[in-house]
């Protein structure tokens, strides 16, 4: 037995580059080594590329090493680059036809581009005679356990770059990301219903749209896909060091209705990088909920919970927003720096600002500068200028604990409104036009002393 296929090896090669590449995979498992190597030189084209004209469909127990190569999809075709082999079976939606044990491992400077794009766009999914826009993810990944990838860029995605569905235990590690915006969402990582135990670790570079996207909705392709045996909650996901620039969208995305869960995510470290000048603001770092998505009805109570994010740096329009419900969750340490203007915030990202019921909520080490973005020739602002809100609980129930705050120069520091309770510990606020807003029917204590 070898230790691997080259699929280089004269006996293997196709009539395309996809073709090659499947004949190898097969070679691979007859031969018992379950392993292939696809490198930078492609010996069918004599070139160092190899074009994807065909989805590669990966078995179980199987490992692809691509090594410093270079793959693209070809023009013209609507395939993912890489599946797994039942990810297209409809005779095999069920827990017991689920994959295993997945490896696709970069070694050097290895990418994977999306080329010339094809047209196929969410308005055109599934119209005129084209396929789903899943076809446009460059991986595809259904009813998986155990998938492992790490060590890539990924450059100009057609759609969502990386699409998991009913997937469990992966490890994404190590992947960077440079789209530019030339279609609707351009998503970096995307979880949809039924995806756990997650370890997304080390994701850079520049996506277009969220870089991270974990939303468990049940659209007309999920309910295609769906796998007998699984439920649609995301749940136990850790995610370490998104430093990334998610163009005008979100770093990380947590979104769920329709009875879905979202519970059990752990995130350190979440960096926007997007530029302070030649472009505008993103949306959020951290987004939760949505007031639109849903089919049949809203996410509600206890349907978002057990959420820790620490470690939060961004000049967008919103650090975090809310809806809905959120419940056992702490987010700490959260610098706004640059030209940001909301610390927290209800969402109101393509629909109206809806309400949000906290219930054992904690927000503690936060620091909101001031907006450089307007500080002209050294003036300092007028007080009447000072742009952005630290905490805008608006039409907010239930009660937020938050601990060590600094604020300078910022138009409001609270405004609060809905029923909701708030007990600050450890206040600071160097500036501000109008520091608390505070409507009757709610109530804010700072350090022992209600506002």
């Amino acid at each position: 037995m070898s230790d691997f296929i080259s699929v280089n090896d004269v006996a293997l090669l196709g009539h395309d580059d996809s073709e090659t590449i499947q004949n190898a995979i097969e070679k691979a498992e007859k031969d018992g080594c379950r392993k292939i190597v696809i490198p930078r030189y492609n010996m069918r084209t004599d070139s160092t590329a190899w074009r994807i004209a065909r989805t590669i469909l990966i078995p179980s127990d199987f490992t692809v090493v691509l090594d410093n190569c270079y793959m693209v999809q070809e023009t013209g075709v609507y395939a993912n680059m890489f599946a797994n082999s039942y990810a297209f079976d409809e005779d095999k939606r069920d827990i017991k036809y689920e994959q295993k044990n997945i490896k696709i491992l970069g070694v050097g400077n290895v990418v994977l581009d999306g080329g010339k794009h094809n047209r196929l766009r969410e308005k055109t999914t599934r119209q005129f005679g084209l396929p789903s826009i899943w076809l446009n993810n460059m991986m595809f990944w259904l009813n998986v356990n155990g998938l492992h990838i790490e060590n890539i860029n990924i450059e100009h995605q057609r759609y969502w770059a990386i699409n998991h569905v009913f997937t469990r235990n992966v490890t994404l590690k190590n992947i960077h990301f440079y789209a530019i915006p030339h279609v609707n969402n351009l998503d970096g990582i995307d979880l949809r219903v039924g995806c756990n135990n997650f370890k997304i670790e080390n994701i850079t570079g520049r996506t277009g749209d969220d870089v991270v996207a974990l939303t468990s909705l049940w659209g007309y392709s999920e309910k295609h896909n769906v796998i007998n045996g699984k439920d649609g909650d995301i749940h136990d996901v850790s995610i370490k060091n998104i430093k990334a620039d998610p163009n005008r969208l979100y770093c990380l995305r947590l979104l769920n209705h329709d009875g879905n869960k979202i519970y059990n995510i752990d995130v350190d470290t979440i960096m926007d990088t997007s530029d302070y000048v030649s472009k505008a603001r993103s949306s959020s770092a951290l987004g939760m909920g949505s007031p639109i998505y849903y089919k049949i009805r809203h996410m509600q109570e206890g349907e978002l919970y057990n959420i820790n994010v620490k470690n939060i740096t961004t000049r967008s329009n919103n650090a975090v927003f809310f809806n809905w419900a959120l419940e056992n969750a702490t987010i700490s340490n959260l610098h706004v720096f640059g030209d940001g203007i909301d610390m927290f915030t209800p969402g109101k990202h393509n629909g109206p600002m809806s309400s949000c019921t906290f219930k054992n909520v904690k927000f503690e080490h936060l620091f909101y500068g001031a907006n450089q973005n307007d500080m002209i020739g050294g003036k300092e602002l007028s007080a009447e200028a000072l742009k952005g809100t630290v905490f805008n609980f608006t039409d907010a129930k239930g009660e937020i604990e938050i601990n060590d705050v600094h604020i300078d120069s910022v138009n409001r520091a609270f405004v609060v409104s809905g029923g909701v309770k708030v007990k600050v510990n450890g206040y600071k606020c160097n500036r501000a036009y109008k520091e608390f807003d505070i409507s009757p029917d709610s109530e804010v204590i700072v350090d022992g002393e209600v506002k």
